[in-house]
C-alpha cells in the first residue's frame, strides 16, 4: 500500500479505537465501531487491476471517511458539545459508511465509470490529480539528485540528524537559515525524499509558506489549514473549524498527529509579524505552550520533527531556538556552481557552445556561490540556444520546401 494510503488507513484504525473506548450511548445505538471495522476490511481487501486504481480507490474512500470521523472525534473529546451535534455527526458517519460500503461491493468497472481519473504514474509513483486535492502542490516536493551539486555533505548530515532518535522529549525542531537562493529548499527536499527518512517518518508533510494567503487574512489559521489539507482534511471541515476561532485548528491538528512520528517541513517562512511569530514558536517545553499556538498541534513523545527554512535568522531562531539553527552558506567550490549552470543549459539535449567556456569566470563571479542564480543563468542561456535551434530548424525546413517546389 502506498505511503499516503498507509497513513490514512492508520488514521482510520486509530479513530476506530477512539470510538470503541467512548462511553457515548449514541455510538452503541448506531453500532459505529462494528461498521467501521467492516468497512476497513473491505478497503484492505479491495484489489483493482492496477496499482494506480488500487491506491486511488483507497485514497478517495479514506479521505472521505476520515473527514467525517475526525469531526465526530472532536465532538466526543472536546467538552461543551450538545447531544444534538453528536447525533448529527454520528448519523452523517453512518450514511457515509453505508454509501462507501455499497460502492466497494459494487462491480469495479461500474464503480469507476464516469469518475474523474485521480491518479497518474510519474517516475513509478501514483500522484493525485483531483481538483479538490490541489494541496499537493505544497506537499509533494521533488528534486533530481543528479542535479544537486556542492551540498552533498550537508544532505548526508541532515539525513543522519533526522533518523537519529530524539531522547529528550520525543520532538525535534530544526531551523535552516541562509540567503535567498543558497539551496535551503533543495537541501530539505533531498533529505525529505531519502528512503531511510521515509522509513522513519509517517506522515511526511511539506508546506510552502512563501505563498501568502489570498482569501484568508489570518495567517495563523492559514498555516494550520495548509498542514491539515495535506493530512486529508476537506476544505468544508477546515472552514467550519476556522469559524470556531484559532483554538480549534491546532486541536484538530493534534488529533491527527497524535501517536505519530511525523516530519513537517515549513519551507520559506518569511516576513512574519510579531503576533504570527509568537504563534509559530515551536517551544519544546509543554508548560509554555498555549492551546492557540501551532506547537499545541504538534504532539511530542513519538519522535515528531519540524524543519523550518527561512532567509531570516531571527524568525527561524524565534521558532526553533538558537541552538537548533543550521546555517547554509554560499558554495565555496566554484566548480559546483558551474555544474549547476551546465545542467540547466543542457536540458532538451542542448549542447553548450565552446564559447561558454571563455566566459566561465564571469558567470561564476555573477553566481556568487548561489545555486539558484547559477541555475537561472543556465536557464536563460538554455532558452536562447533552444530558440536558435528552432529558428535554424524552421529555416532548413523552408529551404527544403523551396527546393522541392
Amino acid at each position: 500500500m502506498a505511503e499516503i494510503e498507509q497513513f490514512l488507513l492508520g488514521q482510520f484504525e486509530d479513530a476506530i479505537k477512539t470510538l470503541e473506548s467512548s462511553t457515548s450511548d449514541l455510538l452503541k445505538v448506531f453500532t459505529l465501531p462494528k461498521r467501521c471495522k467492516e468497512l476497513k476490511d473491505l478497503l484492505v481487501k479491495k484489489a483493482p487491476e492496477t496499482r494506480a486504481s488500487l491506491d486511488w480507490v483507497r485514497r478517495e474512500k479514506l479521505y472521505c471517511i476520515n473527514t467525517v470521523m475526525g469531526e465526530l472525534q472532536m465532538l466526543l473529546t472536546e467538552p461543551h458539545h450538545s447531544t444534538t451535534e453528536i447525533l448529527r455527526s454520528a448519523r452523517n458517519l453512518c450514511q457515509r459508511l453505508n454509501q462507501i460500503s455499497k460502492e466497494l461491493q459494487a462491480d469495479k468497472k461500474a464503480e469507476l465509470q464516469g469518475e474523474e481519473k485521480a491518479a497518474s504514474v510519474e517516475d513509478g509513483k501514483d500522484l493525485p490529480l483531483k481538483k479538490d486535492l490541489e494541496t499537493y502542490r505544497w506537499s509533494s516536493p521533488s528534486v533530481d539528485p543528479t542535479k544537486i551539486h556542492g551540498i552533498e555533505d550537508k544532505v548526508l548530515m541532515m539525513e543522519r540528524l533526522l533518523v537519529r532518535k530524539e531522547t529528550k522529549n520525543g520532538f525535534r525542531a530544526i531551523g535552516i537559515v541562509g540567503v535567498a537562493g543558497v539551496g535551503k529548499t533543495a537541501l530539505c527536499k533531498m533529505a525529505f525524499n531519502n528512503q531511510e527518512v521515509k522509513n522513519n517518518f509517517l506522515p511526511r508533510i511539506w508546506v510552502c509558506l512563501s505563498k501568502q494567503p489570498k482569501e484568508d487574512t489570518d495567517y495563523q489559521k492559514e498555516v494550520v489549514k495548509r498542514i491539515l489539507m495535506c493530512l486529508g482534511l476537506e476544505d468544508e471541515i477546515i472552514d467550519e473549524l476556522k469559524q470556531g476561532g484559532l483554538r480549534k485548528l491546532p486541536f484538530a491538528l493534534r488529533q491527527r498527529l497524535k501517536g505519530k512520528r511525523y516530519l513537517i517541513v515549513l519551507d520559506d517562512v518569511w516576513n512574519l509579524d510579531e503576533e504570527v511569530q509568537k504563534f509559530c514558536a515551536l517551544s519544546t517545553q509543554d508548560d509554555k505552550i498555549g492551546p492557540e499556538q501551532l506547537a499545541y498541534g504538534l504532539p511530542k513523545g513519538h519522535g515528531g520533527t519540524v524543519i523550518v527554512t527561512s532567509r531570516s535568522r531571527k524568525i527561524a531562531e524565534d521558532m526553533v531556538g538558537k541552538k537548533n539553527l543550521r546555517e547554509l552558506l554560499p558554495l565555496a567550490n566554484k566548480e559546483s556552481c558551474w555544474e549547476i549552470f551546465c545542467d540547466a543549459v543542457k536540458k532538451d539535449e542542448i549542447e553548450p557552445p565552446e564559447e561558454l567556456g571563455m566566459i566561465k569566470d564571469d558567470i561564476l563571479k555573477n553566481c556568487a556561490g548561489l545555486p539558484l542564480v547559477a541555475r537561472m543563468m543556465g536557464q536563460i542561456v538554455h532558452e536562447k540556444l533552444l530558440e536558435e535551434r528552432e529558428k535554424n530548424a524552421n529555416q532548413t525546413q523552408q529551404e527544403t520546401h523551396k527546393r522541392e517546389g
